[in-house]
């Protein structure tokens, strides 16, 4: 619902428009426009000639994960700081479009999202992709069992060395008989050598 009378109005004839971008950075907020010329609105000059375009929006009434492609001129240098020089990741993107009929009338909510990725063209582009705050709710965080998983944090070792002497079955709710090695274990290595115990002292197996 618009409650903007002007912009409601500007809605319903022939009017143009222009996209707003608003980026959150550490060393301050960033705004930029797609239309030929620098804009002020409410109080913040959106500059020209760096911003070119956006992906499609697309309205959904659920809960979707949405990416939104943001184009920029990568032969200015203030572009290229933004992406080497700026920690962009998870930074808070806000797109509004902005409706003019003689001067500006009101402006429409586009999208919200974080910053998640980067890539630098060879056409002279610089994109940026954001996706929605949901994003994190699909994304898989922690650690997985798996070996290239374990070995960013233990690097040259194997996440299953051990597996093999582990019981094919594991008791729960009830105490079990000390026996680990599984039925299945492959024969004991020559270098085996039985867990210590609190003394340094090698524990006899039963």
């Amino acid at each position: 619902m618009i409650n903007n009378p002007q912009l409601a109005k500007a809605l319903q004839g022939d009017y143009r428009y222009c996209h707003l971008l608003k980026m959150r950075f550490e060393s301050g907020d960033i705004f930029m426009t797609d239309a030929d010329e620098d804009i002020r609105h409410n109080g913040a000059t959106y500059l020209a000639g760096m911003f070119k375009s956006l992906g499609t929006v697309k309205q959904s009434g659920g809960i979707r994960i949405g990416d939104m492609k943001l184009s920029f001129n990568a032969l200015a240098p203030s572009v290229i700081a933004l992406g080497l020089q700026e920690k962009w990741m998870n930074r808070r993107v806000e797109i509004s479009k902005l409706i003019m009929v003689e001067s500006p009338v009101g402006h429409l909510h586009v999208y919200s999202g974080l910053l998640s990725k980067m890539n630098l063209t060879s056409s002279g582009s610089l994109n940026f992709t954001a996706s929605s705050i949901w994003a994190d709710f699909e994304k898989t965080s922690g650690r997985q069992t798996n070996t290239a998983s374990h070995q960013k944090y233990y690097p040259n070792t194997d996440p299953f060395e051990h597996t093999a002497f582990l019981d094919d079955s594991i008791p729960w709710g009830k105490e079990g008989n000390g026996k680990v090695r599984s039925k299945t274990a492959k024969p004991r290595r020559s270098d085996y050598a039985p867990p210590r115990n609190r003394d340094g002292e090698q524990e006899e197996e039963q």
